[in-house]
């Protein structure tokens, strides 16, 4: 899953939640979910980066829309995205050798991927229904 998808379950954590810490483990939760539907994931840090400042300007939109809820929305966003920390570190250093631990990244649970354009398409669905219900609830 791309990191803006991530960003974007976990801000509904937080939005849904309206409490950090069950925002962040909500978002943990979020993000194994996430990764057990048949999505795409790139394969260049050029993409990578894009998505990543793509999702910090959602989080900064966010978080400036709802300043009340600004501490759960960052929370479950990080939640909803530190987990993919452990597969970056592989990407950006090849030599890095700990073991994924993360159950969607270690093999315990399932993580499909879908060829482009289908496996897109489903992450821009999911970010906009989480988007959608976490201005629903920021209100």
């Amino acid at each position: 899953m791309y990191f803006t998808t991530h960003l974007s379950c976990g801000l509904f954590c937080g939005a849904l939640t309206k409490n950090s810490l069950g925002a962040l483990c909500l978002g943990l939760v979020s993000h194994a979910a996430l990764d057990m539907i048949p999505h795409h994931d790139y394969d260049s840090v050029g993409r990578a980066a894009v998505d990543i400042a793509s999702g910090l300007v959602i989080l900064s939109a966010m978080q400036t829309l709802f300043p009340g809820l600004s501490g759960p929305l960052l929370w479950g966003a990080i939640g909803g995205t530190i987990p993919d920390l452990e597969v970056a570190l592989r990407r950006i250093f090849p030599g890095y050798k700990l073991r994924r631990l993360f159950p969607s990244h270690s093999g315990l649970l399932p993580h499909p991927q879908r060829e482009f354009p289908k496996g897109v398409l489903v992450q821009f669905a999911i970010i906009a229904v989480c988007l959608f219900f976490c201005f629903s609830l920021g209100r």
